[in-house]
């Protein structure tokens, strides 16, 4: 784990640091230390496998999941010190839903690299590009990004938003005021609320030079729209 603290201040280590937040998952208990993801897309647990390999030299396992009635795939790297290494750096471990947790520090005072990295992996794993139709008939274009939190948590998911949309403005990207979506009522009573944020079209440019989706699809998208053919 020594050998990795010099990685503090990496743009790839922010990369992979936006991808379990938003994606993945970190278990730590007792002797065991875990690091997954779980994904319909091939291609997007190659592309994390290949990162985990090329920063830590760690080989992942990857496995076919079929038990929610769907095709998905599951990527496992086990390795208690690279999970304590991942939390250290500012990876919140367990149930992301029923916890807060924030932009590392070293993330929020990092270059615009290491800022790019992490917003195209939150954005990438959680964004979307859609349209909506106005009253005039005018179709509306926007970026939009949502965490589901406990409510008891809230306050906390909005603040980690509103660092989301801090760092957006460091690239000259406007978006909405953070606000709140709708609830979800969970197996075990307590309730989940959306914590959500938009871009609007205006800034599609800005977010396509500095950030981008490191997504084939949502990335043909945006560039469809900046090209004005939809």
């Amino acid at each position: 784990m020594q050998e990795w603290n010099k990685l503090i201040g990496n743009p790839e280590l922010a990369r992979i640091v936006a991808d379990i937040t938003s994606d993945g998952h970190i278990q730590l208990k007792e002797w065991r230390g875990l690091t997954s993801f779980y994904s319909k897309d091939l291609e997007a647990i190659n592309q994390s496998k290949n990162r985990f390999k090329y920063l830590f030299g760690i080989d992942g396992r990857t496995y076919i999941d079929n038990s929610y009635n769907r095709k998905r795939y599951k990527l496992f790297f086990i390795s208690r010190p690279l999970a304590e290494f991942l939390v250290l750096a500012g990876v919140p471990k367990g149930n992301k839903t029923n916890k807060p947790f924030y932009i590392p520090r070293w993330i929020l005072n990092g270059n615009k690299k290491i800022k790019s990295a992490y917003l195209q992996g939150i954005f990438t794993a959680e964004g979307s590009i859609f349209s909506t139709r106005q009253k005039d008939n005018d179709v509306r274009w926007r970026i939009g990004i949502e965490f589901y939190k406990w409510t008891k948590y809230n306050k906390e998911g909005k603040q980690f938003l509103n660092q989301i949309k801090n760092l957006l403005i460091q690239f000259r990207i406007k978006s909405s005021p953070v606000r709140y979506g709708r609830t979800n009522l969970r197996k075990d009573g307590t309730k989940s609320i959306a914590v959500k944020l938009d871009i609007e079209k205006s800034s599609f440019s800005n977010f396509y030079k500095y950030i981008s989706f490191d997504d084939p699809k949502k990335n043909a998208i945006l560039q469809q729209v900046l090209s004005e053919q939809i």
